[in-house]
């Protein structure tokens, strides 16, 4: 029996346009991390889990046209930041951790956006997890 084969063309033409700063995103979704993490005493002795959404807005995709590592933000490198902060810092609150998180990614990542979910799980016997959600946009130069 003989199998017709289509000939497949490696890079299709582009029938779309480039998107805007922002419209695309990358996501990272139940990072775990320990953090020294409180509002009350007993919770500052000892790290405490933490379960981590992430949603980064893109301040350029030039990732999605030309299949280049070195055109994209390396998830290795944001899981690396967000691990390290949660290691070096040391705070109360969800919400400002989250706010933390997001300034330190926007800084020195090329993001026009990130979304930030920071979850405590198994605080309540009567719930999974707590925690906050923040959504924070790049400082532009002329907003600052």
């Amino acid at each position: 029996m003989k199998i017709e084969t289509a000939e497949v063309t490696a890079r299709p033409q582009r029938a779309s346009a480039a998107p805007a700063p922002g419209d695309d995103s990358i996501f990272l979704r139940g990072l775990r991390v320990e953090a020294l993490i409180g509002a009350y005493e007993h919770e500052r002795h000892a790290p405490q889990p933490l379960v981590i959404d992430l949603e980064l807005g893109l301040a350029q995709s030039r990732a999605c046209f030309s299949d280049r590592l070195d055109d994209a933000v390396d998830y290795g490198d944001i899981i690396a930041a967000v691990r390290r902060h949660a290691l070096l810092n040391r705070c109360e609150l969800l919400e400002y951790f989250a706010q933390n998180v997001a300034d330190s990614l926007l800084a020195d990542f090329p993001l026009v956006s990130v979304g930030v979910s920071v979850s405590k799980p198994g605080i309540f016997d009567i719930a999974d997890s707590v925690g906050v959600s923040i959504r924070r946009r790049a400082l532009r130069a002329c907003d600052a």
